[in-house]
């Protein structure tokens, strides 16, 4: 049975009995347009060559030998030549119309034209002469059915023309038919292409071979089976070719379903074939061999045509599958986001769309992660699906895009958005009780007509980053001047970062670590500091978060490794004071670079020891980036350098940083010493992490120390290094070096 199942399904493929999609149809369609202009070239060119060639040979003797009016006897010689002419330039004109996206007048104007001429040619035909056998009573079979083919060409031509006028001014008036409008222009050109090989092939093939010198028909011997001689005339059979030539033109190049191709090809050949053989009045015998090679030549073309099909459609589904990627978003089904830009682009032009009427809207989903980690990744993407859906639903009158994991983009009408906004939050936050998913959504109001669609989306992802930060119940925050002021020093600083390190805008500022049994100089931590020619002092939040938001932080922090170890190069050079200094790095410089190697390539190009660079990582990067900085911080330990876990306690801490890493130093948030008088368990913390810090064997380092009374706590409960602005804010190296040439700091001789 699958074996049947399977000869079932291939037979359907194979003779197009499947139903194709709308994508498939119009391309195949657009196809045979294309085809249809190549074959009217061709047969332009070739009429034009049988006008000229039937002058010289035909009408330049007739006036010679029998005069006459010039204009009669060189139309109702070459008539034929012209009707086809001008039905070929008409549908090359009709299939380039067709496949011009923007269809005016002026462009159908050389369309009606050509039609027009096609059909005023036929008022100068003589038709008494050329249908005369259909109403001659005794006059030949031939002649009757020669007549008959003429009457049919005329009649095809005659309502191809006016198809062709009819389909132009349907597709300009706007008609959504294309396909079957299509089809009826093709056939009735097949129709007269046949019609006319028919007569051409038929006539001629029962005419005689001429003497070329003398005009007389040409003669053979033939013998019976007595061995008898007789003188025969030779037969003409080689204009069957004209016929043959134009089944190909149907079959071939203008393709239709296999089914149907077969169904035509096969009634033309069946029909032709047996008007040869079996006509009454018909004399003349078909060899077998050319029976022979006449079905031979009709199964190749109906190979062809269902290879030419089966190619076409192939590369039809292949390029849909293609357009549906880049308009599709392939999970939700929504518009893709590169595709929705363009649609906004056309969208923003259109003059129903005003200035300050339209916005776009940027929305994130809150708790997904939560939702994905408990509920699993299929629950997940439908989760987003229904999301998607909830935005169709909501903003009716607008274009819905997933821009990437859980974020999305409406182009709307600026009406009622806080409100839609809500609706959207209660219909997600429905979709799981327990996990209570939610939305935050920015918007940005369309101010220029021109702005570039993806530089709106970022506004509107800025202002939805913004209450983000706010931490507050809204659910909406629209883009103002201030965050525009706050986006434009973002930009730049993403455009200038390379800049600013070339021009030596990026400083290096240092601030004191202490140790607190005797407060003597022990290092610094090495912070970047932007002093910009535009916009002087930058405050590092801004330019930092910029930078790793655009995943350039690691080029802020190779530079500021570099300064480091240039001005710790020129102390070590001068004999000066120098200790150890630490620089943090970012979680994205492990994503994109290889920073073992980077850090110690630069560390060997200054000559420094690996023990003058400590590496700081965030707590916060282990939890998100484990697997890439486990490898990585096994790689800076063997290689020398001291590793420093920073900002422990400023988010969700997971002590398994601490058992899973082997980090030197555990530098502890100022945060925890935020109320430290007011808050008795903030000591009982701190105590508690510091101890647990030792039986591990780290040592520790406390942040944001700014009073005697908390230095004194920390030392008590040994508590290692202490930093703050106690002992000093982060200053220029000059000022650093100042205050230790002055002995301000006493330098420690043992760091770690």
């Amino acid at each position: 049975m699958k074996t049947l199942k399977r000869i079932g399904n291939w037979f359907v493929h194979l003779f197009g009995f499947n139903k194709n999609s709308k994508y498939v149809s119009s391309y195949l369609n657009t196809a045979n347009m294309r085809s249809g202009i190549y074959m009217s070239a061709i047969i332009v060119i070739l009429e034009i060559w049988m006008i000229i060639r039937q002058s010289i040979e035909r009408v330049s003797k007739i006036l010679a030998t029998q005069g006459g009016n010039f204009f009669q006897v060189f139309y109702s010689n070459t008539s034929n030549f012209w009707l086809m002419l001008f039905m070929g330039l008409s549908l090359a004109l009709y299939c380039m119309y067709t496949l011009d996206k923007k269809q005016t007048i002026k462009k159908a104007i050389p369309v009606f034209v050509s039609a027009g001429i096609g059909l005023l040619l036929f008022a100068f035909i003589d038709y008494k002469s050329n249908l005369a056998a259909l109403f001659t009573p005794g006059a030949s079979v031939k002649n009757v059915v020669v007549a008959s083919l003429l009457f049919s060409f005329f009649i095809s031509l005659v309502l191809f023309q006016i198809s062709i006028i009819l389909g132009t001014i349907y597709q300009y008036k706007g008609g959504k038919s294309e396909i079957l409008r299509s089809v009826i222009v093709i056939s009735l050109f097949a129709l007269v292409c046949l019609s006319f090989g028919m007569m051409v092939s038929y006539g001629d093939f029962f005419g005689w071979a001429k003497d070329p010198t003398t005009g007389l028909n040409l003669k053979e011997t033939v013998y019976d089976q007595f061995g008898n001689a007789t003188q025969v005339n030779v037969p003409a059979y080689k204009q069957i070719i004209c016929f043959l030539m134009f089944t190909v033109y149907i079959g071939c190049l203008l393709i239709w379903k296999p089914y149907i191709s077969v169904g035509i090809l096969g009634s033309i050949f069946l029909g032709f074939h047996l008007i040869l053989v079996h006509l009454p009045g018909i004399n003349r015998p078909v060899q077998d061999g050319d029976t022979v090679n006449y079905i031979t030549f009709f199964i190749s073309l109906v190979m062809v045509c269902i290879s030419i099909y089966s190619q076409r459609v192939a590369e039809a589904r292949k390029d849909e599958e293609l357009e549906i990627l880049a308009t599709e978003d392939t999970l939700t089904g929504l518009l893709a986001f590169e595709y929705f830009t363009t649609l906004v682009s056309k969208k923003a032009q259109e003059k129903e769309v005003n200035v300050g009427e339209w916005i776009y809207i940027f929305l994130d989903i809150t708790s997904f992660k939560i939702f994905n980690d408990q509920r699993g990744f299929t629950a997940g993407n439908q989760f987003l699906k229904d999301v998607g859906e909830i935005l169709k639903e909501q903003f009716t009158d607008g274009l819905v895009t997933r821009q990437s994991d859980d974020h999305y983009v409406v182009f709307c009408k600026n009406e009622n958005i806080e409100e839609k906004v809500y609706n959207v939050e209660c219909s997600v936050e429905k979709l799981d009780l327990d996990i209570r998913p939610g939305v935050k959504a920015g918007g940005y109001i369309l101010k220029d007509k021109q702005e570039d669609p993806h530089r709106s989306v970022e506004k509107a992802r800025y202002a939805c980053a913004e209450l983000k930060k706010r931490h507050g119940g809204s659910e909406y925050l629209e883009y103002d001047q201030k965050m525009h002021d706050n986006y434009r020093l973002i930009q730049y600083v993403v455009r200038h970062i390379d800049e600013a390190i070339a021009n030596g805008y990026i400083k290096a500022y240092y601030q004191p670590v202490v140790w607190s049994e005797n407060k003597e100089l022990c290092g610094c931590e090495a912070l970047a500091r932007w002093i910009d020619p535009r916009y002087g002092f930058m405050n590092p939040g801004i330019f930092v978060g910029a930078l790793e938001d655009a995943q350039l932080v690691h080029k802020l922090d190779v530079a500021m490794l570099r300064i480091v170890c240039q001005d710790l190069k020129k102390n070590l050079d001068a004999g000066l004071p120098a200790v150890p200094v630490s620089i943090n790095f970012s979680r994205l410089d492990f994503m994109v670079m290889d920073v073992p190697n980077v850090i110690e390539s630069i560390v060997n190009e200054y000559g420094l020891a690996k023990d003058m660079i400590h590496v700081e990582v965030t707590e916060s990067a282990l939890l998100e980036q484990g697997n890439i900085l486990k490898q990585s911080m096994k790689e800076l330990k063997k290689k020398g350098f001291a590793l420093w876990l920073d900002d422990f306690g400023s988010g969700y801490s997971s002590f398994n940083a601490i058992k899973d890493y082997d980090f030197d130093v555990l530098k502890l948030d100022m945060q925890f010493l935020v109320g430290f008088n007011e808050n008795e368990k903030s000591k009982a913390v701190i105590n508690s992490v510091i101890s647990m810090a030792e039986q591990v064997g780290m040592k520790t380092l406390s942040e944001g120390v700014e009073t005697e009374e908390q230095a004194k706590f920390l030392r008590e409960i040994s508590c290692g290094k202490l930093q703050g602005y106690l002992f000093g804010k982060p200053v220029p190296y000059e000022d650093i070096m100042k205050r230790m040439l002055d002995g301000e700091f006493a330098i420690s001789k043992k760091f770690e």
